[in-house]
């Protein structure tokens, strides 16, 4: 009977200890997440990503799916049909979202960064489909190496500018809300193609629409 006693009082205290276990891995996290905190505050942008991905290896967290802000395909492909008749101007879409690129002689004439006419038919077609989507909205003016011969406009710089602020005063004054809109001018800075070629400075000399995510 003592044997079988001293036996049952062994297995209770057996068990009644193995909060401990659990209280290890509580102060081992604890500690994983002071540790982080500390680093998140001490390191640069990018040794916090990896951190982060680190972290996220060892304890096995899965990031939840990334919600696209766009999510109306049918709308672009609706203004691609609707573009489909000038080879001067093609949507694609890039990690930044969708970029409607028109080359400079559909919206300008050469030199100029007052809209044409013809321009105000092309910029009324994309308005409308730019009206159905949330998203927020940069016009980049891009220009060619040559410099620029106008009393107006001093560079590349400011001709690109011009031309951006034009298409986004277009855009605010056909009703889209001006918080969603923006306009940069790169100049000759991002060429997509040789410029010493005539071939290639002509596809520099555009202007994009970025519909960012």
């Amino acid at each position: 009977m003592k044997l079988e006693f001293e036996e049952k009082e062994s297995e209770e205290k057996e068990n009644h200890d193995r909060w401990l276990i659990s209280w290890a891995d509580f102060l081992t996290l604890l500690f994983t997440f002071f540790v982080a905190l500390y680093a998140l505050s001490t390191v640069d942008k990018q040794k916090a990503e990896d951190l982060s991905v680190s972290l996220k290896t060892v304890f096995k967290i899965i990031d939840p799916p990334i919600k696209k802000d766009i999510e109306k395909p049918d709308v672009i492909k609706e203004l691609e049909r609707a573009l489909s008749q000038y080879p001067e101007i093609t949507i694609k879409e890039n990690h930044r979202g969708y970029v409607i690129k028109l080359q400079d002689t559909v919206l300008f004439k050469s030199g100029e960064y007052e809209l044409n006419e013809s321009a105000k038919e092309i910029l009324d077609k994309i308005v409308l489909s730019l009206r159905l989507l949330p998203n927020k909205i940069s016009i980049e003016g891009h220009t060619d190496n040559v410099p620029v011969k106008s009393m107006t406009v001093r560079s590349n710089w400011d001709l690109s500018s011009l031309r951006a602020l034009s298409v986004l005063y277009y855009f605010k004054d056909s009703g889209i809300s001006p918080d969603r809109l923006s306009a940069t001018g790169y100049g000759e800075y991002r060429p997509i193609a040789d410029n010493e070629t005539e071939e290639g400075r002509a596809k520099n000399r555009r202007v994009e629409i970025v519909l960012l995510r």
